[in-house]
């Protein structure tokens, strides 16, 4: 454990930079040294000076040398945890004190499933903490919102990608995807050559959903019939809760209406998307930096299911555009 030195009164004191806890924090989530010193401007051997200065003061190994170093040990698992508490209480705070950004406007695009189910937590922790600041929000497929930041449309951006994150994320982690339909539908567990078309329910063209789940039934051979698209996630449950098809979901995503299908139903395994949270590098006030970090916190400490009775949260158009899509 860290050693600390006893103060004249008795007490024990060691202070630890925040420059130092989001250098690790970066690392673990952009799964390198080079792609963090790339994220917070600074060259790879200063990130692992960082770290070396932080093992220093805590007196632990935070990465696993023999892992190709960038794989957290137990001490560095336990580190970072604390480390995002710290770093999004000081985020708030500088927030809290940075008079030009009150009042004004932060551009935030999220895939639409993302924005019904965790939009109302954020605009609810914002209005009990009382922060004073408006936005735009804009709802569209995740490959449209990551080139809107590329351009300057966005400050914050919340995107699925298919193998890794895109560059300037500021977390990312896997989310499991699945099969969904309605309970008690029976979809066809035939052979596939013998299989009629699986009729299909799901977003519009471009949607990382979409595409995992035709290539997954076109590697096993299985024939499906797109029946249904649609932007909404409220209109693609109506649609699957009905039997009229099945479509993709994340899991912790999907409606309690909505039932999970797997391999014993004759459905393919589907591998994982990696979502993440993205900031614009023309951004850089303590907004923009305090939501990416709200957000993050609310994706990581998110429920496994949607499912459970009570939980269940109504979407919520606040100031969102009609026209948004997941994916």
């Amino acid at each position: 454990m860290a050693r600390f030195d006893a103060d004249e009164n008795g007490g024990s004191m060691r202070n630890i930079p925040t420059d130092l806890l989001r250098a690790l924090v970066t690392i673990i989530d952009m799964k390198g040294f080079t792609r963090a010193g790339e994220r917070l401007g600074r060259s790879q051997p200063a990130i692992s000076f960082q770290i070396k200065r932080l093992e220093d003061l805590l007196g632990v190994a935070l990465f696993d040398r023999d892992g190709g170093g960038t794989q957290p040990t137990e001490a560095g698992e336990l580190v970072a945890g604390y480390a995002r508490r710290i770093l999004s209480l000081n985020d708030e705070l500088v927030l809290r004190l940075s008079r030009r950004d009150s009042g004004g406007r932060l551009r935030l695009g999220i895939p639409n499933d993302y924005a019904d189910y965790f939009l109302p937590k954020l605009m609810n922790e914002l209005r009990i903490d009382n922060v004073a600041f408006s936005f735009d929000v804009v709802c569209d497929l995740s490959h449209e919102l990551l080139d809107g930041l590329r351009a300057g449309r966005f400050d914050v951006v919340v995107a699925m990608t298919p193998d890794g994150p895109a560059e300037g994320a500021f977390m990312t982690w896997r989310e499991p995807i699945s099969w969904f339909g309605a309970p008690d539908v029976d979809f066809g567990t035939e052979a596939a050559e013998d299989a009629a078309p699986l009729r299909i329910v799901c977003y519009p063209e471009g949607c990382l959903y979409r595409r995992t789940m035709l290539s997954a039934l076109q590697t096993i051979g299985r024939g499906y019939e797109i029946v249904y698209s649609s932007p909404s996630i409220s209109g693609i449950e109506a649609a699957v809760k009905t039997g009229f098809g099945v479509t993709v979901l994340a899991d912790r995503l999907a409606g309690q209406d909505v039932h999970r299908l797997d391999a014993r139903a004759g459905f393919p395994d589907l591998p994982d998307v990696v979502v993440g949270v993205y900031l614009g590098r023309t951004i850089s006030s303590a907004a923009a930096e305090s939501i990416a970090a709200r957000l993050s916190a609310l994706f990581a400490n998110g429920p496994a299911r949607r499912v459970v009775a009570d939980e269940v949260i109504a979407p919520q158009s606040g100031g969102k555009r009609a026209n948004g899509v997941a994916g």
